[in-house]
C-alpha cells in the first residue's frame, strides 16, 4: 500500500515520447535551465471572494483564483504560490505582511467575484505584501461571454504592473479554445470534485470532464484532467478488473489526446506521467514525461512533489529531498509535501530532522495519515520509546496505527504488544498492506518473513513495493539478490 501522500495527483498520465537533451542532463534533480531563471516577483493570489454562499459561485471563484496562479506562472521572472497554500487564507483577516511572509510571496492579489443574470462583475487589487500598498485595482463589468477576454486583461494589466514581459503564450491554457463557457464551468466543477477524497466525488468529476470534452473535442486542459481524474479513480476506488482495464485503456487516450492538442501544455504532459506511474507501471516514462512539465512549469509544486514520488521509488534519496525542498517555496504550507520530505529525512537516518518536518505537516493538518506513524518511528529511533508509542496511538488511521504500534512496543522491548499490533494487520491487511507488514518483520530482523511479504505484496500488486527503496529497515536489504529482483520487477533501475 503507498505510503508517500501528494497531490495528484496522488495525488494527483503515456506513449513513449523523444526527451530532449536540455530535459536529459536534469535526470537526477528534475530541473532545467527555465527554473535557474531570475525570479523579481511571487505573487500569492488568495481565494477571490464571493457574495452569499452559492456553492456554484464559489466553485467559479475558486477557478478564477487558479485561473490567475496558472497565467501569471507563465510570466517570465514571476513565481506563484500553489493554490494549496494560498487557499488556507481564504477570507483571512491576517495583515497583507504576516501573509506574505508565512507564503513567501511579495506580493498579493485579491479580489472579489459575482455572477449575476449573465453579468461578471470583478474588484482585483495587487497589493505590496512587506506594506498592503495598493500598487493596481480595477473594477470590472461584464456580460460572462467576455470572460476570458476579461481574464487575458487582467493578466496583461499585471504583467505591466510587475514589469514582466508578456512571454509566448502556449497553444492551450486551461481553458476552451473553442471559448465555450460552459465548457469551462465544467471543467471549474470537476477541479473542485476533484480535491475531494471519496468514492462519489472521483467519479463526479470524471463525469464533469467528460462532459467539458464532449462540449468542445479540441479541448486539451479538459482532457489532460479527464486522464488524471480516471487514474486517480482506478487507483484509490477500482470497482472490479473490468473497469479498471476501460478506465485505464481510456486514461491513455485521454492523455495522448491532451499532448496531441497541446504538447507545450504542463498538465498534458503531467496527464502522461500520472497514466504512466499509476496504470502502465513504466516508472522511467513517468519521470521523462515530468521533466517535460517541469521544462515548461519548472516552479510548479505539484510536478515537482510527483517528481519526488519517483525519485524515491528509484532510491535517489538527495535528489528526492531536492525537489521537496524546490516544492516548498512556493508551495510552503503543504502538510503533504512536508510530510514527504519527513519521510525521506527517516529513510535517510537523519531522525531529528524527520521529527522537526512531521511535525511541521502536523501543526498544518493534525490528522494527516501516516504523520504520526512515521513521526512515532523518528523519536523511537532517538531511543524515546514511551514517547513513539504514545505518538503512535494518535495515529488516525486503524492500518497505520497498528503498523506504527507494531514497531514502537518492539522498540519499547514490548513483545508481546508488538505482535498483537502485527497480527491484526495480517489479520485484516494481508491484502492491502503486505508491504509495511514485511517492515514489521524487518524491523526484528526476520529476513525470511520479510521476504515472504514482500513477495505477498508482488502477488497482489501493491503498489506500496514502489517506495521500499526508502522504507525503514526495509530499505537496508537494498544489496540483497531478492531485493535488487523485487525492483526491477516494478521497473525501478534507473536509466544509465
Amino acid at each position: 500500500m503507498p505510503v508517500v501522500l501528494v497531490l495528484f495527483c496522488a495525488a494527483c498520465s503515456r506513449a513513449p515520447q523523444t526527451v530532449s537533451p536540455a530535459a536529459q542532463s536534469t535526470a537526477d534533480t528534475g530541473t532545467t535551465d527555465n527554473a535557474k531563471a531570475q525570479i523579481n516577483s511571487v505573487v500569492a493570489v488568495l481565494p477571490l471572494q464571493v457574495s452569499g454562499d452559492d456553492a456554484d459561485a464559489q466553485v467559479f471563484a475558486d477557478g478564477l483564483t487558479n485561473h490567475f496562479t496558472r497565467a501569471l506562472a507563465g510570466l517570465p521572472g514571476v513565481a506563484t504560490i500553489s493554490g494549496e497554500s494560498a487557499f488556507r487564507y481564504r477570507n483571512s483577516s491576517e495583515l497583507n505582511s504576516v501573509i506574505g511572509d508565512a507564503l513567501g510571496a511579495s506580493h498579493l492579489l485579491r479580489g472579489r467575484v459575482q455572477r449575476q443574470a449573465g453579468v461578471l462583475q470583478l474588484d482585483v487589487e495587487l497589493v505590496q505584501a512587506a506594506d498592503g500598498s495598493s500598487l493596481w485595482s480595477q473594477h470590472y463589468q461584464r456580460v460572462e461571454g467576455e470572460l476570458f477576454a476579461l481574464q487575458d486583461d487582467i493578466v496583461a494589466t499585471l504583467a505591466k504592473t510587475l514589469q514582466a514581459n508578456a512571454g509566448t503564450r502556449p497553444k492551450q491554457d486551461d481553458r476552451p479554445p473553442g471559448g465555450n463557457v460552459e465548457a469551462y464551468t465544467a471543467v471549474l466543477r470537476g477541479d473542485a470534485l476533484a480535491m475531494q477524497a471519496d468514492i462519489f466525488s472521483a467519479r463526479q468529476a470524471v463525469e464533469a470532464y467528460q462532459h467539458a470534452v464532449d462540449l468542445d473535442p479540441d479541448y486539451a486542459y479538459a482532457h489532460a484532467r479527464l486522464a488524471q481524474a480516471r487514474v486517480r479513480q482506478i487507483t484509490r476506488f477500482p470497482l472490479d478488473d473490468a473497469d479498471v482495464g476501460t478506465q485505464g485503456e481510456l486514461a491513455r487516450r485521454d492523455a495522448a489526446t491532451a499532448s496531441r492538442l497541446a504538447s507545450d501544455l504542463a498538465e498534458a504532459q503531467q496527464a502522461n506521467a500520472a497514466w504512466l506511474a499509476g496504470i502502465a507501471h513504466d516508472q522511467p516514462g513517468a519521470v521523462d514525461a515530468l521533466r517535460r512539465a517541469l521544462a515548461l512549469r519548472p516552479h510548479d509544486a505539484d510536478l515537482l512533489s510527483m517528481l519526488a514520488v519517483r525519485q524515491i521509488g528509484f532510491g535517489q534519496l538527495d535528489q528526492a529531498v531536492e525537489s521537496l525542498r524546490a516544492a516548498l517555496k512556493t508551495n510552503p504550507l503543504s502538510a503533504p509535501t512536508l510530510y514527504s520530505l519527513g519521510s525521506v529525512y527517516l529513510s535517510q537516518a537523519d531522525y531529528p530532522q524527520a521529527e522537526h518536518v512531521l511535525q511541521q505537516a502536523l501543526s498544518l493538518e493534525p490528522n494527516l495519515p501516516l504523520a504520526q506513524a512515521f513521526l512515532a518511528m523518528a523519536v523511537f529511533q532517538q531511543n524515546r520509546t514511551a514517547e513513539a508509542i504514545t505518538i503512535a496511538k494518535r495515529e488516525s488511521v486503524p492500518l497505520w496505527r497498528s503498523y506504527a504500534l507494531a514497531m514502537a512496543y518492539w522498540a519499547n522491548n514490548d513483545r508481546v504488544h508488538s505482535e498483537e499490533e502485527l497480527q491484526v494487520l495480517i489479520r485484516q491487511h494481508a491484502k492491502d498492506a503486505a508491504t509495511q507488514i514485511a517492515g514489521v518483520y524487518a524491523q526484528r530482523d526476520d529476513e525470511t518473513q520479510m521476504f515472504h511479504w514482500l513477495e505477498e505484496a508482488r502477488r497482489t500488486h501493491d503498489p506500496g513495493l514502489a517506495e521500499i527503496r526508502y522504507m525503514p529497515f526495509v530499505a537496508r536489504y537494498a544489496t540483497d539478490p531478492r531485493f535488487i529482483a523485487l525492483v526491477k520487477a516494478q521497473g525501478l533501475v534507473p536509466a544509465k
